[in-house]
């Protein structure tokens, strides 16, 4: 009886790593098919845009309007595309001060919004703690105003970098910058604009359990070193 309770343990220890083996190979290949698939990514944070619209005129000073908007954006990135990175961002915008050829214009009524939306495709480059992206896209722009209700489209070039600050969080900014038709809008008949173009700035953050960071500014302590530093 012993002699067989010995054999059979004996026979159990010896599958025991043949099982770990299994395991760390399905650990492996399931690893390997959730890096393979696609999954989205979401940051979001907040945003200012300098607007541009200039009217030629002959025999004197061109007329330019100037507006500062800042406002808050929500950004979504499709992860794990091969080759570039399809990304959409979409801010909501306040008019906040408004030039006419360097001269402040006071607004009639204060509930005026804007609508921005930037959907186009990234180049990411990675080094250490730190992304770097750059990348065209189709740009619009909805602003309402006391005088007219604005619509622009056109494109945009974006570019910006992260900084991994743990293996979830990440900080970002990100530069916009647009040359649109900014007569698409009630303006077109009576205000029709000869150049409109844009810049914008964010600063914003993403959290993602899935897509992690290999290197952090701050990464956490691995507990089994710590268990041999105290040993």
């Amino acid at each position: 009886m012993q002699r067989g309770l010995i054999v059979t343990a004996f026979i159990m220890l010896s599958f025991l790593p043949l099982f770990a083996d299994t395991k760390e190979e399905a650990s492996a290949a399931l690893n390997v098919e959730l890096e393979n698939e696609f999954y989205m990514t979401f940051n979001y944070g907040a945003s200012a845009s300098w607007l541009t619209r200039i009217i030629d005129q002959s025999g004197r000073s061109n007329f330019v309007f100037n507006d500062f908007l800042p406002g808050l954006y929500f950004n979504a990135e499709l992860q794990n595309v091969p080759h570039f990175t399809p990304a959409a961002r979409i801010a909501a915008f306040y008019p906040l001060i408004s030039t006419f050829n360097n001269v402040p214009q006071k607004s009639n009524t204060p509930l005026h919004f804007a609508i921005d939306l930037v959907a186009g495709i990234r180049f990411k480059m990675e080094w250490n703690i730190f992304r770097f992206s750059a990348g065209p896209g189709l740009h619009m722009f909805f602003m309402s105003a006391d005088r007219w209700n604005y619509l622009n489209m056109g494109i945009a070039a974006a570019a910006g970098f992260e900084l991994a600050l743990t293996p979830g969080w990440t900080l970002l900014i990100d530069g916009f910058a647009s040359l649109d038709n900014g007569n698409l809008g009630m303006n077109q008949r009576m205000e029709p604009f000869s150049i409109t173009y844009q810049y914008q700035v964010c600063v914003g953050i993403r959290y993602s359990k899935k897509m992690v960071n290999s290197t952090a500014l701050f990464m956490p302590i691995d507990e089994e070193m710590v268990i041999t530093i105290d040993r």
